[in-house]
């Protein structure tokens, strides 16, 4: 269970917050570790849509009572969440693009670039204009048509072999993409002509991320840019940490922050080290919260598997783990709610997606829950 440091939170069972639970048939390992904030489940009007890891599925439920609608199954693995754009619903395995209808799960048209065997696309999808964007890992970055999948443009990021592998951000009339090759690059989102290229200190592959007027992009270090030059504005860095994650809120920007991983030899003799060198590792895991005014509040976390989103309609920041979920403040990260699974959920739970006072959660077991949010209790309050 994850929990700050100096302040122990209200603690409440997912049992004792469940509107209903549904567990998603022939599901083995559910959830999938995000590279971008998107949420799976994914909560729209009346429906919610779940990418499905292994076996790879995707699956639509009604949001009112989690009734299954339709369940479609894709190669191998899906990917971390899906995404919805102009009445098509966008998933993915590690190697192909699928548009589906969201009424049925039956596919409109598929993007393939490097055939089915191996492992070639790990970006997601993002749309703009009638375009969807999304980079592959022989460091290409495609432009497709939205209604055939037709290929618009193509571009190489990089000479140096650097993968695509973040989700691009489309500001305006460009498209940014950070790479593995140390960079972050910008595109005319129309004719695909280089905008600009502006080095980093390590890979990337957290997705850029907007806040205000500026460009967020998660390497060694947490870039602030200008979108439409592609210049430095600030650069943020700690010590023996790495930014693993970036989110931006009207108040703040968060990070999420981990140290260092040494390289430990696997075998079956170093089990013992391997899990004290894990244990480490997680405690010395922490988010800063950077507040508009210029302070700083860090607060470590006792969390394995963790990631985050900013909800902005409940104006509140959801930490899922191994554990379950904990809500913390957007700018001071001071906890109002730890949400516990009760039980094992194996491998954790996705980033959760909250709509008119319910949070859907999906836990590693396939299991979908709707959950009460606690904050409506009038002993937790905003």
């Amino acid at each position: 269970m994850a929990s700050t440091r100096k302040t122990q939170p209200k603690t409440v069972g997912f049992l004792d917050l469940t509107v209903w639970k549904t567990k998603l048939p022939d599901c083995q390992f559910a959830v999938l570790p995000a590279s971008n904030t998107r949420p799976n489940p994914l909560a729209t009007q009346d429906r919610l849509y779940a990418s499905v890891f292994a076996p790879g599925a995707i699956c639509a439920l009604e949001r009112g009572d989690g009734k299954l609608i339709w369940r479609r199954e894709l190669p191998k693995y899906s990917g971390a969440s899906v995404y919805l754009y102009e009445r098509k619903l966008f998933a993915k395995t590690s190697n192909t693009l699928f548009a589906l209808n969201p009424d049925s799960g039956e596919t409109f048209w598929s993007f393939c670039p490097y055939g089915t065997d191996g492992e070639s696309i790990y970006s997601s999808p993002s749309a703009q204009q009638n375009r969807v964007f999304i980079g592959d890992r022989r460091g290409y970055l495609h432009c497709l048509d939205a209604d055939s999948g037709k290929t618009i443009w193509r571009n190489l990021t990089n000479r140096a072999g650097g993968n695509v592998n973040s989700t691009p951000l489309v500001v305006r009339d460009l498209v940014i993409v950070s790479t593995n090759a140390k960079t972050a690059v910008a595109y005319e989102a129309v004719s695909g002509k280089l905008a600009w290229e502006q080095g980093l200190d390590g890979p990337s592959v957290f997705e850029p991320v907007l806040h205000k007027r500026s460009v967020l992009v998660v390497s060694g270090s947490l870039y602030v840019l200008n979108p439409t030059s592609g210049k430095i504005q600030l650069r943020l860095f700690w010590r023996d940490s790495k930014v693993q994650q970036a989110a931006s809120t009207p108040q703040s920007i968060i990070v999420m922050l981990r140290p260092e991983i040494p390289h430990t030899e696997i075998s079956a003799t170093h089990v013992e080290e391997i899990t004290a060198t894990a244990a480490e590792l997680g405690s010395k895991t922490a988010m800063c919260f950077i507040a508009t005014s210029g302070t700083k509040r860090k607060r470590q976390i006792a969390a394995f598997c963790p990631q985050f989103r900013y909800e902005a309609s409940t104006r509140l920041v959801y930490l899922s783990h191994l554990g379950g979920v904990d809500i913390l403040r957007p700018t001071t990260g001071a906890p109002v709610c730890q949400l516990t699974t009760n039980s094992d959920t194996r491998g954790g739970t996705g980033l959760v997606d909250v709509t008119d006072g319910t949070i859907y959660v999906l836990t590693g077991d396939g299991t979908v829950h709707a959950l009460r949010h606690p904050a409506q209790s009038p002993t937790v309050s905003h």
